[in-house]
């Protein structure tokens, strides 16, 4: 992969909201799919915090194993895809599963705990890299 140039903020940004948006469809889906089977199993759910937080967990999962399966499998999200932008490695190879992981767990949480600063460095750093590719070894180019 030759290196074009770095995504810049805004674009990560609208990636990050197409992604978003098919997540909490799917999300939505399977959630009302989730309720519908444990009614349809006679168990009450209205209230019961015990099934609030099974089905918040799904979501959790699902949203980060959707980040490092397809960054992990091609470097590219959905919403990476189509604004055409790809995470590689900083020598310009293919990113792993476990860099993905790294990148996008540990690394994604420490971005957002130091509230988001970890994100903004991505608009004032002129390789466009956030705290959470700095710590993985990745860029985020344009293809």
């Amino acid at each position: 992969c030759r290196l074009q140039s770095y995504a810049g903020f805004w674009v990560r940004v609208l990636a990050y909201l197409l992604d978003s948006v098919l997540l909490i469809t799917v999300q939505t889906a399977l959630s009302l799919l989730i309720n519908l089977t444990i009614g349809m199993l006679g168990i009450a759910t209205e209230g019961d915090p015990a099934i609030n937080t099974i089905i918040w967990l799904f979501g959790a999962v699902l949203s980060i194993s959707y980040a490092v399966f397809f960054t992990g499998y091609c470097g590219q999200t959905p919403g990476k895809m189509a604004l055409r932008i790809k995470v590689i490695r900083t020598d310009g190879g293919e990113i792993s599963y476990g860099r993905s992981a790294l990148r996008e767990i540990p690394g994604k949480l420490l971005s957002g705990l130091i509230l988001g600063a970890g994100y903004l460095m991505v608009a004032f750093d002129p390789q466009k890299q956030g705290l959470h590719d700095r710590i993985a070894d990745t860029y985020v180019i344009k293809l």
